[in-house]
């Protein structure tokens, strides 16, 4: 009969545990080291201009709704009178 030689002093299975947790957080390594360069290697903007095209974005969706509330704004004074 084979001896249990885990360190943990538990017996049982500790080793296949201590394996499988190791393998599973090198599993979790390599995909994260796949989807970073596959990140790198895709063809995309420069960040600026992702940078940029956001800002502006940004900036015109500000103006619309300061567009909108002063509109609004004229209509309830209008109802006023």
């Amino acid at each position: 009969m084979k001896k249990n030689t885990d360190n943990d002093g538990k017996g049982g299975g500790g080793q296949f545990f201590r394996e499988k947790r190791s393998s599973n957080a090198e599993e979790k390594k390599k995909e994260t080291t796949s989807n970073t360069s596959k990140l790198e290697t895709k063809p995309s903007m420069d960040i600026n201009e992702s940078a940029e095209a956001f800002i502006k974005n940004f900036r015109q969706q500000l103006l619309i709704q300061r567009l909108d509330s002063i509109e609004n704004y004229q209509q309830m004074l209008a109802r006023g009178l």
